[in-house]
């Protein structure tokens, strides 16, 4: 046990260390040794002047899958395995299907979800900026036709703190991050739960 504990401590110390370094060149690579990434988190959306906020919970890894649980009012999960994008919708009693590679490259989640290729093939990183305790770095999607059009990513006092989006609906988003974990989980905590009496749509 306690061999153990000291190994866990470990872990945490190298992430701290190491996330004191990051800078433009090594931004998805750091981003890249970390296969699985948990977190609470609190999301801000701007649009037409108007703001929605939720509040949700995200889990993921670099097999290219991930669950996003967003609480009331929206009460929506989303969900991929690799192969299929899930969303259900309780509100509406739906769950739509759609084939992962039609929606998913060149989002926000695949930062978390990507392999270091992939990661290298979507995006430029800019020089990161020191902003009083907050290291902000400037990403930006390699492709015109990407649904992003500029993203930052920022980290305090050496954990990563939260993102902030513009993307091709005209929208701002921020997201908050709290209680980030990087430590493995099973991928069963990746599945949905499908109560009776769902319509499935598929795409």
């Amino acid at each position: 046990m306690k061999k153990l504990i000291s190994t866990l401590l470990l872990l945490t110390l190298n992430v701290c260390l190491y996330s004191e370094e990051i800078n433009h060149i090594n931004l998805l690579e750091f981003l890249n040794d970390k296969q699985f990434f948990s977190s609470n988190f609190s999301q801000l959306t701007i649009q037409n002047f108007k703001e929605r906020e939720v509040q949700g919970r995200i889990k993921a890894n670099r097999m290219g899958k991930f669950k996003i649980e967003y609480y009331e009012p929206i009460q929506e999960v989303i969900s991929a395995d690799g192969t299929f994008l899930y969303k259900l919708d309780l509100e509406l009693e739906q769950l739509d299907v759609v084939p992962q590679e039609d929606v998913f490259a060149g989002t926000p989640i695949s930062l978390f979800t990507s392999s270091i290729k992939d990661l290298n093939n979507l995006y430029t990183v800019k020089p990161c900026v020191e902003l009083a305790d907050i290291l902000m770095c400037e990403i930006l999607p390699k492709s015109e036709e990407s649904f992003l059009e500029k993203l930052y990513i920022n980290f305090k006092d050496s954990t990563l703190h939260s993102l902030k989006y513009f993307d091709s609906f005209d929208q701002t988003v921020e997201l908050n991050f709290d209680r980030v974990i990087w430590l493995p989980f099973d991928e069963s905590e990746l599945l949905i739960s499908v109560p009776e009496g769902i319509d499935v749509v598929y795409h």
